[in-house]
């Protein structure tokens, strides 16, 4: 290796002792895309891997969209594990193959789809990690837009370096070092053109918002981030800590999916820590972490009469007592309503919604019926997201009558003990959508329509 780059070494045998990555004997399997920083973490750990004694591995998921270019990203990848002496595994999917979860964007399922074959090679090679390639402008790339949506202290901590079985050794090192040391070293790597798109928020982030930072500021944004997402992780590190203490002594199981908090009890700590709490014991009911706003939601029912309720997802509730808050399920999930702002996102236990007012440009009409455009000057604020009742009517797209929702529910074959976990988004008294069944045909763009409101329903894989 050249001398230019012992830094590089330097700075991820820090990372590796300071978050304590791996130690000696430690059998990794490298996330390998074909890109510079995938390509340049396999030759780092190789570097390490007689000092560490490490077993290495290739893992690759070619998605075949852009066809003979994803077939040569693979290629890449399997030509240098055979040079390297190291076993690959590869995972082959066609744009046209059905896979079994269509929710959310496609790069979420993309993601999804990537870790859930690497965890599945890990298990089944013996592997104990998952390196990924993930640098210090990905995580800054992660914070800004965690910023823009609002997001608690969990969001603006970043990626983490380590989380579970996934390590990212290379989370300190800017992206531009990570090419320099591929270029300087000799390191083949494919250049991904959807990179140089607009079509994903991360890439106007990267490729306008931090030059455009950059040039009038005279900023390094990447660093200035990276450096305030470390203070808030370490932060955030610490309250979680100091909350599990206080819930070992104030959170009462009192059933099989229910808890207890005294409002005293909440009353006496700080207001952050308190909040911590709540959010700890609402994760131990869903099963997944709950957002700020919900967390302060409930944590607004110490002061509220007993009765009052915050519905934490289709299937639980919290419920305010005379001396306490409860945590429990939700028996009757015809009960479950709440308003939505548009322009944002709300995650429930069993399904995400999400909105975005958008340029008619931007509209692309496909066969995803978990995605639909509104016109957004036919709704009255707020929307409601609601669950199926009796009697409910609509106008389904294309018909000029109303319909019964009941009807279509069966005209669609959805299955009766399913009706009632579809939400429905609603304005006024009118049904505006049936998400992921059914369009009204009233809140149909035209071309007349001016503000675009686009929704996109993403029900949660089974637990």
């Amino acid at each position: 290796m050249h001398k230019e780059n012992y830094d590089i070494f330097q700075v991820v045998k820090e990372c590796i002792a300071r978050e304590k990555l791996f130690g000696k004997n430690a059998k990794i399997i490298a996330a390998v895309s074909g890109g510079a920083d995938s390509m340049a973490l396999i030759e780092i750990l190789l570097a390490l891997k007689e000092e560490f004694d490490l077993s290495l591995g290739m893992a690759h998921v070619n998605y075949g969209l852009r066809g003979a270019d994803s077939d040569g990203d693979e290629q890449l990848v399997r030509t240098i594990a055979a040079e390297k002496g190291l076993p690959v595994y590869v995972k082959n999917i066609k744009p046209d193959d059905p896979v079994e979860d269509t929710t959310g964007s496609f790069q979420e399922r993309a993601r999804n789809i990537r870790y859930s074959f690497f965890e599945k090679m890990r298990q089944i090679h013996g592997f104990d990690l998952i390196a990924t390639g993930h640098t210090a402008d990905d995580n800054a790339e992660t914070v800004f837009l965690n910023l823009l949506r609002g997001a608690g202290p969990e969001g603006l901590g970043g990626i983490p370096p380590k989380r579970d079985s996934i390590i990212r050794p290379l989370i300190d090192i800017p992206r531009k070092e990570i090419e320099n040391f591929a270029r300087i070293e000799g390191i083949p790597f494919r250049i991904d053109s959807s990179n140089l798109s607009d079509r994903y928020a991360r890439n106007i982030v990267r490729n306008e918002v931090f030059p455009l930072i950059h040039k009038k500021l005279r900023e390094n944004v990447a660093s200035s981030i990276n450096r305030t997402s470390e203070i808030v992780r370490t932060i955030d590190d610490y309250v979680r800590q100091e909350a599990k203490k206080q819930s070992a002594g104030m959170v009462k199981k009192t059933g099989e999916e229910e808890y207890f908090i005294e409002k005293k009890a909440l009353k006496s700590l700080h207001p952050v820590l308190a909040n911590y709490v709540i959010r700890d014991t609402a994760s131990r009911v869903t099963g997944y972490p709950v957002s700020f706003e919900i967390t302060e939601r409930i944590q607004r029912l110490v002061e509220s009469p007993a009765g009052a309720s915050v519905m934490l997802t289709p299937d639980y509730r919290v419920e305010s007592e005379s001396s306490g808050v409860r945590f429990l399920e939700n028996t009757d999930p015809e009960k479950f309503i709440t308003s939505i702002e548009l322009n944002e996102e709300y995650s429930f236990k069993h399904f995400t919604v999400r909105s975005l007012f958008i340029s008619p440009e931007q509209v692309l009409f496909d066969k995803n019926k978990y995605v639909e455009y509104i016109d957004a000057g036919k709704i009255t604020k707020p929307l409601i997201l609601r669950f199926w009742k009796e009697g409910d009517r609509m106008q389904p797209l294309g018909m000029q009558t109303l319909k019964k929702v009941s009807d279509i529910f069966i005209d669609m074959k959805v299955p009766r003990s399913y009706k009632h976990r579809i939400p429905l988004l609603t304005t006024q008294d009118d049904i505006v959508w049936v998400c992921g069944v059914q369009l009204d045909d009233r809140f149909k763009v035209t071309e007349k329509t001016q503000l675009i409101l686009k929704i996109e329903y993403i029900p949660h894989a089974k637990r």
